[in-house]
């Protein structure tokens, strides 16, 4: 019985901490175009990008080394040393970087749109630029139904 009650104590403080969310590609896909606003054209484009910076999970955080450390924060993994605050770094976006890592990609999306809008497009990201660039990515919205 012990063993049990301290089971659910783990599980309830986890997911209380927890407002994280991980999506599907096809989930993914419906809101960013129905709630958001992307172009159907470049849906397959945002989901392989999603997939490979944090496998749709809105709670990652990635760490990069160098001579310049920094952290990645959220479903796009938005940089804390250009785009949000984390207490270093410039923050262009006006934006905490904890704020990313929750279940709501209002505030991420408005973040990378100002990224993307920078000139910098899907370069922007390394995993666009390694795993998805200049490949058929048809295959991340196959069988998605996208009607709004």
């Amino acid at each position: 019985m012990r063993s049990f009650a301290a089971v659910l104590l783990a599980v309830i403080s986890l997911s209380a901490s927890c407002h994280c969310k991980i999506y599907t590609r096809c989930a993914l896909a419906r809101e960013l175009k129905c709630v958001y606003g992307f172009a159907q054209s470049s849906l397959a484009d945002w989901v392989c990008l999603v997939q490979h910076e944090s496998s749709f999970n809105t709670a990652a955080v990635g760490r990069n080394g160098g001579s310049r450390p920094s952290k990645d924060y959220g479903l796009f993994q938005i940089n804390d040393y250009y785009w949000c605050n984390s207490g270093t770094g410039k923050n262009v976006c006006n934006i905490d970087c904890y704020k990313l890592k929750d279940n709501n990609i209002a505030d991420d999306i408005k973040c990378a749109k100002t990224i993307f809008g920078r000139g910098h497009g899907f370069n922007a990201w390394y995993g666009w630029k390694n795993k998805c660039k200049g490949k058929n990515l048809s295959s991340y919205i196959r069988g998605c139904k996208l009607n709004c």
